[in-house]
C-alpha cells in the first residue's frame, strides 16, 4: 500500500511539474512576439502589421484653452522680445520667444520647469531673466542657468510651422544644445 501511495504522490507531482512547464512555455511563447518586435523592429513590423516607429512627431503648440497657436496671428498679437507661455510637447508649460525685431518667433522654445525641482519659472520683464520663485535659480533670456541651485539650463524644444495651416509646431530638441555646445541633458 505504501508503494501505491508514493506512486500517486509522484504522479501528482508530475502533473504539477507538467502544469508549471506548460505555463512557463506559454509565457515564453506569448512574450517572445513583443520581444521579437524590439529585437527586430523592421521585420516585426512586416510580420505583425505594426508600422515601424519613426522619429518623434511634432506637436501643435496650444494656448491655455487648448486652442492651436497660429504663427501669423501670434506674432502680430505679441510684442518684440516677449516670452509667452503655451502648452508644450506633453502639455507642459513652455515659452515661445518672439525675436527682438518682433516679426518672428525664435526657432527654439524653453520649457518653463526649473531644472532644480520642477517649479514653474516666470519671466521677469524688468530684469530680462527667468527667476525661480521656489529656490532662487536665475536663467538668462535663452534659458541658460546663471545662478543655482538649478544644475542645468531650461530644456529646449524645436519650433517650426506647419506649412498648410500656419500652426506653430514643437518637437523635441535632440541636437547639441547651442547654449553650451553639449548633448542635451533632457534626452
Amino acid at each position: 500500500m505504501m508503494y501505491g501511495k508514493s506512486t500517486l504522490m509522484m504522479s501528482g507531482q508530475n502533473d504539477t511539474l507538467n502544469d508549471r512547464r506548460n505555463f512557463l512555455r506559454d509565457i515564453l511563447l506569448t512574450s517572445s512576439f513583443p520581444m521579437a518586435s524590439v529585437l527586430f523592429p523592421s521585420s516585426s513590423s512586416a510580420l505583425f502589421g505594426v508600422p515601424a516607429k519613426e522619429g518623434p512627431k511634432p506637436k501643435i503648440a496650444t494656448d491655455i484653452t487648448g486652442s492651436p497657436i497660429y504663427y501669423d496671428a501670434f506674432v502680430q498679437k505679441h510684442k518684440s522680445n516677449e516670452r509667452v507661455m503655451v502648452q508644450g510637447l506633453k502639455g507642459d508649460p513652455t515659452y515661445l520667444l518672439l525675436s527682438k525685431d518682433g516679426v518672428s518667433l525664435e526657432n527654439f522654445a524653453l520649457n518653463a520647469e526649473c531644472s532644480h525641482l520642477g517649479c514653474i519659472v516666470p519671466w521677469d520683464e524688468n530684469q530680462q531673466k527667468f527667476i525661480c520663485p521656489c529656490h532662487g535659480s536665475i536663467y538668462d533670456a535663452k534659458g541658460s542657468v546663471l545662478r543655482g541651485p538649478a544644475p542645468s539650463s531650461l530644456k529646449l524644444a524645436k519650433v517650426t510651422t506647419e506649412e498648410e495651416t500656419g500652426k506653430v509646431l514643437l518637437e523635441p530638441w535632440i541636437e547639441d544644445d547651442f547654449r553650451s555646445g553639449e548633448k542635451p541633458w533632457w534626452i
